[in-house]
């Protein structure tokens, strides 16, 4: 019988990964905001090819149990989808999140009594239309026990081996900080100055650059991570050109005037700052900060 899971957020990458699931062997039912809609047909566009499936679609008021949700919704916005969802919770059921930034999780993993597992995904994709992802690299997965657990859950047996799932992670906080690091210097970048990642390393770029990365490995250094600082500068330029050709999600957010996760990932690290005896000086992200809170020009 094949194990049953759930994706809340069934956008750009909860539909690449109810692609992704299904080909594991899970039995993926999506969840969204169309009540009226039983079914919801997807196409998967990657360069081998393309694969199309049908799901069956729920919405949050469905009363029947669920026992693995995967929340692939904005950060923002993850708590009050998980919530809408809770009557629906039983004693053993495990929650999985894909989010960026951080800040989220202990509330999450209040939910389900501690059963959260948190993730870190570089998966690129987008949704060229309401039935259409298209995939924009592979990207590799890291999952592992909010609490810190190393024994991982049976079902993560049926996802170990895919290419796109990393080993399971002891220490995910680690994980998710180290994803936080780089978010922090290139989403608010590419979102300001709406340009794809690759742009970054272009001679007109590089002083400011260089000066976020210094920033964001201050307060890292200042906080204890000292690894994630040292090794900041070669990891944001080895991302920066394995996905030269890809928008942040920041910057897309933006470019449909849309919310943005500038809170989860920049706002929560110059949170994390300010808290500290010796605040390192960090002019730029707080410029940064400022000008993604500010409302787009017709709202």
């Amino acid at each position: 019988m094949k194990p049953r899971c759930h994706i809340v957020g069934p956008g750009a990458l909860g539909g690449l990964f109810a692609f992704r699931l299904t080909a594991a062997g899970f039995h993926v039912s999506l969840i969204g905001q169309h009540p009226a809609t039983q079914q919801q047909k997807l196409t998967l566009l990657t360069p081998k090819g393309q694969q199309t499936l049908e799901f069956p679609y729920e919405s949050s008021n469905t009363k029947s149990p669920i026992s693995l949700l995967w929340v692939t919704t904005k950060s923002f916005a993850a708590l009050n989808a998980v919530t809408r969802l809770s009557h629906r919770f039983t004693s053993e059921t495990v929650i999985v999140t894909l989010g960026n930034g951080m800040g989220y999780h202990n509330a999450l993993s209040t939910l389900v009594s501690g059963r959260l597992v948190a993730g870190s995904t570089t998966a690129g994709c987008s949704s060229p239309s309401t039935q259409t992802r298209k995939l924009a690299g592979e990207g590799k997965t890291r999952l592992g026990w909010w609490a810190g657990a190393e024994t991982a859950p049976d079902w993560f047996a049926n996802i170990k081996d895919t290419p796109w799932c990393s080993d399971w992670e002891s220490n995910i906080e680690q994980a998710l900080l180290e994803k936080l690091a780089i978010n922090c210097v290139i989403n608010p970048m590419t979102a300001l100055l709406n340009i794809p990642n690759g742009q970054l390393l272009d001679n007109t770029h590089q002083q400011t650059l260089a000066t976020a990365i210094e920033e964001v490995a201050a307060i890292f250094n200042r906080l204890g991570h000292t690894d994630i600082a040292k090794n900041l500068p070669h990891r944001v330029g080895h991302v920066i050109s394995d996905t030269a050709q890809n928008s942040s999600s920041m910057r897309t957010d933006r470019q449909r005037q849309a919310t943005t996760e500038h809170e989860e990932i920049l706002g929560y690290l110059l949170e994390r700052s300010s808290g500290l005896k010796e605040k390192p000086l960090t002019p730029l992200l707080c410029s940064w900060l400022s000008a993604l809170r500010q409302p787009y020009p017709d709202q």
